[in-house]
């Protein structure tokens, strides 16, 4: 994996806070950086636009397909199934056994 640098100019005071939270987590100020930025990307259902909340809801009750809820969220058939397992929220899997004998 390749990786990209970014430089970030802070304020003292800002530089400062970020030292100490480091040293507090014993991690390095790039580190809680990266997990700043990462967290900006990690969607929670609390978080969604009022659209994507309804269709999120409408897809667990049922009423409309992982590809739909795909469409709404901007995202991939496989990419929405795995944001559905990381917020643990149930797929709706369902067949039948003849559905495999036609497979």
């Amino acid at each position: 994996m390749q990786t990209a640098t970014l430089h970030v100019k802070l304020d003292p005071e800002m530089d400062s806070r970020l030292r100490r939270l480091a040293r507090q987590r014993k991690v390095s100020k790039g580190q809680l950086v990266r997990q700043a930025v990462a967290s900006c990307y990690q969607l929670t259902a609390e978080s969604l636009p009022r659209q994507q909340q309804q269709a999120l809801a409408a897809y667990e009750g049922g009423f409309i397909s992982l590809g739909k809820l795909a469409e709404k969220m901007g995202m991939s058939p496989v990419e929405t199934r795995d944001w559905l397992a990381e917020h643990e929220i149930p797929q709706n899997i369902m067949f039948a056994a003849e559905d495999a004998d036609r497979a």
